[in-house]
């Protein structure tokens, strides 16, 4: 009798620690960031592109993954659930490009807009929470005859399960 209660606790602490494992599992995989590129989108115009290309941004080094061209709109199905948008973007230190200037939407009403110049990284971060779309729009900062700049990202992803600055 005392073997079978030994086994039979051995078994159920070991079907406890494989169901954690999994749970564990699947709560991390539901944390990574999901690139903006991987999302469901429509692009209204302009042009967006993945590009791995190295940059010097106030004399220091960073990798870019994508380049979205000014006069881009694009709209995207959000995954729902608690969620940050995290753009960093930057303009190279070589660069003649006007400043940048980056809105966002979700849901159709604008939750942020920024403003990015040359020789800075620039990071946003806006709670997306329970949104089903999200829309970006970048263009020119500054009024230019036939803009056409290329605006380079280093980060461009959703966060699930990231709460804003501030929030409680």
């Amino acid at each position: 009798m005392k073997r079978f209660r030994l086994l039979s606790r051995l078994l159920s602490a070991g079907m406890l620690s494989a169901m954690l494992g999994t749970l564990a599992a699947q709560v991390a995989q539901a944390q990574r960031p999901i690139p903006l590129s991987d999302l469901k989108c429509v692009t209204r115009s302009g042009g967006i592109e993945n590009i791995s290309m190295d940059i010097s941004v106030g004399r220091e080094l960073y990798t870019t993954n994508l380049w979205i061209n000014a006069g881009t709109a694009l709209t995207c199905r959000l995954p729902g659930g608690r969620a940050s948008l995290r753009f960093e973007f930057a303009i190279p230190d070589n660069s003649n490009n006007p400043p940048v200037q980056i809105d966002v939407y979700v849901d159709g009403n604008q939750v942020a807009s920024r403003t990015g110049d040359k020789g800075k990284v620039h990071t946003m971060l806006v709670d997306i929470s329970n949104g089903k779309s999200l829309a970006v729009e970048v263009s020119c900062a500054r009024s230019t005859n036939g803009c056409s700049a290329r605006y380079l990202f280093m980060k461009a992803q959703i966060e699930p399960g990231a709460r804003s600055p501030g929030s409680r």
